[in-house]
C-alpha cells in the first residue's frame, strides 16, 4: 500500500466509507482522508465522519488495518463523551482518557465484530478491552485516576484520538480573549475606565462572538494563592472531576452603613407568613386527632366503668406552637441586574424592602446581604443589616448599584456559614436575583453544578434555601440549580405572598 495516487486514495476512501457505515449502523455516514504530520484516526465534530490517516502511518499496514481503525472509531463510546467539555482536562488526563475510551471501543468491537480482535491485539498488544457499556462518567473517572497515579503512555496509532473539537486545549489567543474579552452583556463603546464591564444588552441582547471561552478553573492564576489574597477561602465544586477545589474562592465581607428608618405598615398577607408557627409540640386531651392518647384513654375507660364518664378527650396531635426562625436575605448585585434601565434591579430592591418591612414588624430575626464579584479571588458580600440589628433597613434607600459578576456558589456557602452561627431552630436563606450565573472561568453547566452543590450542602447542614427570581430570562437555570420546590420567578412585588407560602411549606416539612 505504498503507491500514492488519486485513484488509490479514492478507492481507499470509498472502501473505508462502506466499512464505517456498515459497522456503525449508519451512525457514521462516511470517511474523510486526512494528511499531514498530525494525521490519525478520529471522528468529526458532528460525529458523522470518520477521519482516516493517509498515507498509512506504518509500512506494514494493510487494508485490514484500516478496517480495524475505522471499527474503533465507530464505537458509540465516542458519542457518549461528546457531551463533556474535554478541553477542561490536562494533556496527561486526555492521554489517559484516549486509552480508556480505546479500551471501551475494543470491548465493543469484540462484542460485535470478534473477527477483528486478533488484528487489533497484534497492533496494540497493551490495549485492554473494557466493558462496551461503560458510561462517560466512569470513563472520565478512570482517566483522572490513571493520570493521578503517574505517567501515561501515548495511545497506540490504531486507537486514534478523540475529536479535536472537544479536546483542543486553549492557547495564547484564548487566554487573551479571557483576559480582554467582554461578557455577553457588555459593550464595545469606549468609556471611562471602570472595574467592571458596562451592562447594555442583558440576557436578551445579541450573542457576542468575543465571549471569553471556558477555562480550566483549577489552573487559573496559579501565582495567586490563599496566602496572597484577602478574604475567607471557600471551596468550589468541580463537576468535571467530581471533587472540590480547595480554598478556590475568596469571599470578602464588609459592613454597609445604614441609617435608622421607621417601617410603614406592611401587607398583612405578607406579614402573616413571618408570624406562622414553625415549631410543633404534642398537645393532649383533644376531642379529635391523628394519634390515640393512651393515658387519657385508660382514664376515660375507668370513668366509664365507674359511671363517672364525661365527654371523651382521648386523642393527641402534633400542632404548631411557636416560631424560631432566623432568616438571611441575599441580594444579587451583579451587572446583569442593571439591564432594561435598571427596572429588574428596582424590582429586586422593592421585594427586599417588602420582606424587610414584614420581618421587622413580625420581629423575625433576620439579616440582609448583597453580593457581587470580580473573579474567584474577590467575591464581595456586603452586610446591609446584621442578625443582631433590630432596626428596619430598606435596601432601596442605601444607594446600592449594580456591578461585577455572579459567582453564586461562594456567597451561598458564606451565608450558610453565617446562619449556622445563629442560635435558632430553623434557618432560612432567601436569595433574590435574576438567576444568571457567570464569572471568569465560571460558566454554563460548571457554574450550575457548583451552585446546586452549595444548595445541597446548605440543606444537609440544616439551612433551607429558596431563590426568588426576578425579571424574564431566555434560559432559566433555577429549576435545575434549586429545584421547582425551592425557587419561583416573579414579575411584581404582589407575587411575594405566593412565594412565601411555598417557603413556609418547606420550613414546616424540614
Amino acid at each position: 500500500m505504498s503507491e500514492l495516487s488519486d485513484a488509490h486514495a479514492l478507492a481507499l476512501e470509498r472502501s473505508c466509507a462502506v466499512t464505517a457505515v456498515a459497522l456503525s449502523g449508519q451512525r457514521r455516514t462516511g470517511v474523510r482522508l486526512v494528511t499531514g504530520a498530525q494525521r490519525a484516526f478520529s471522528v468529526s465534530a458532528a460525529l458523522d465522519y470518520v477521519h482516516v490517516p493517509y498515507p498509512n502511518l506504518a509500512r506494514d499496514w494493510t487494508r485490514r488495518t484500516f478496517t480495524c481503525g475505522v471499527a474503533l472509531q465507530c464505537s458509540p463510546s465516542k458519542d457518549r463523551l461528546a457531551g463533556y467539555r474535554l478541553n477542561e482536562l490536562s494533556a496527561r488526563e486526555l492521554r489517559a482518557l484516549t486509552i480508556v475510551e480505546a479500551g471501551v471501543s475494543l470491548g465493543w468491537v469484540a462484542q460485535n465484530w470478534p473477527g477483528l480482535l486478533d488484528e487489533i491485539q497484534k497492533l496494540a498488544p497493551a490495549l485492554e478491552a473494557l466493558p462496551a457499556t461503560l458510561d462517560a462518567g466512569e470513563m472520565l473517572r478512570r482517566a483522572v485516576e490513571a493520570a493521578r497515579d503517574g505517567d501515561v503512555p501515548d495511545a497506540p496509532a490504531i486507537a486514534g484520538r478523540l475529536p479535536r473539537a472537544f479536546t483542543t486545549p486553549h492557547g495564547l489567543t484564548d487566554k487573551l480573549r479571557r483576559s480582554f474579552g467582554r461578557m455577553p452583556w457588555s459593550t464595545t463603546q469606549k468609556r471611562l475606565p471602570r472595574p467592571y464591564s458596562v451592562p447594555v444588552g442583558g440576557d436578551g441582547g445579541v450573542r457576542n462572538p468575543n465571549l471569553p471561552p471556558p477555562s480550566r478553573p483549577q489552573d487559573n492564576d496559579l501565582d495567586i494563592t490563599p496566602e496572597h489574597r484577602q478574604g475567607i477561602p471557600y471551596p468550589e465544586w468541580n463537576s468535571w472531576t467530581q471533587s472540590f477545589l480547595r480554598d478556590h474562592v475568596a469571599v470578602l465581607e464588609r459592613q454597609h452603613r445604614s441609617e435608622n428608618h421607621q417601617p410603614n405598615a406592611a401587607s398583612a398577607e405578607l406579614r402573616k407568613w413571618f408570624s406562622e408557627h414553625t415549631h410543633r409540640a404534642m398537645k393532649n386531651r383533644l376531642e379529635d386527632g391523628s394519634d390515640l392518647d393512651v393515658e387519657q384513654y385508660v382514664s376515660h375507660y375507668i370513668d366509664v366503668t365507674t359511671g363517672e364518664a364525661i365527654e371523651p378527650r382521648i386523642f393527641r396531635e402534633l400542632l404548631p406552637s411557636s416560631r424560631d426562625v432566623t432568616t438571611a436575605l441575599l441580594l444579587d448585585g451583579s451587572s446583569s441586574l442593571g439591564v432594561h434601565g435598571g427596572r429588574i434591579f428596582q424590582l429586586e430592591l422593592a421585594c427586599a424592602d417588602a420582606l424587610s418591612r414584614a420581618m421587622t414588624l413580625a420581629r423575625e430575626r433576620h439579616g440582609i446581604f448583597t453580593f457581587t464579584g470580580n473573579t474567584r479571588h474577590r467575591v464581595e458580600v456586603s452586610c446591609l443589616k446584621d442578625f443582631e440589628d433590630r432596626r428596619f433597613v430598606p435596601p432601596s434607600l442605601l444607594g446600592l448599584s449594580t456591578g461585577g459578576y455572579t459567582r453564586l456558589g461562594a456567597p451561598l456557602r458564606h451565608l450558610t456559614s453565617r446562619l449556622l452561627a445563629q442560635q435558632s431552630e430553623r434557618r432560612l436563606l432567601i436569595v433574590i436575583g435574576d438567576g444568571l450565573i457567570s464569572d471568569e472561568g465560571y460558566e454554563g453547566r460548571y457554574a450550575w453544578a457548583d451552585a446546586a452543590h452549595a444548595v445541597e450542602e446548605a440543606n444537609e447542614a440544616g439551612v433551607s434555601v429558596y431563590y426568588v427570581g426576578v425579571g424574564p430570562v431566555r434560559v432559566d437555570p433555577l429549576p435545575e440549580v434549586f429545584g421547582n420546590r425551592r425557587s419561583q420567578r416573579i414579575r411584581r412585588v404582589e407575587d411575594l405572598p405566593r412565594v412565601l407560602a411555598h417557603v413556609h411549606r418547606e420550613l414546616v416539612t424540614v
